[in-house]
């Protein structure tokens, strides 16, 4: 029975849960949940505010003293609950691929002002 449910739940994609432009409520709610942001989305969320600049998956890993396998699922969720925002520029990371470089939304700097 456990083992069905884990494949039942392995097979659903979360990004197709989202709208990236949902209607106002759905914003709303996203916003309701930013203010539990907990866990390694705070440590994300907090090391990108600190930076005081728009940053990389692995600058904000490397920031934040975290494996770049548990910031950037984070920074999907981050961006999901608009709190951050892809700035359409890329930067070459240590391995010369690029990469996306992130930076706060207003609600996501009102947010980590807060935590």
């Amino acid at each position: 029975m456990l083992g069905s449910i884990r494949n039942m739940l392995a097979k659903i994609n979360i990004k197709k849960m989202h709208h990236r432009d949902g209607p106002d409520t759905e914003r709303a709610a996203a916003h309701k949940v930013a203010r539990s942001v907990k866990g390694r989305r705070r440590e994300v969320l907090l090391s990108l505010y600190g930076m005081k600049e728009p940053a990389t998956g692995e600058e904000i890993s490397l920031a934040a003293g975290l494996n770049i396998l548990s910031v950037r699922p984070r920074l999907t969720e981050l961006q999901e609950m608009l709190l951050i925002e892809d700035t359409q520029i890329r930067r070459k990371n240590r391995f010369g691929n690029l990469e996306i470089v992130w930076s706060l939304t207003e609600e996501g700097k009102k947010i980590a002002n807060q935590l």
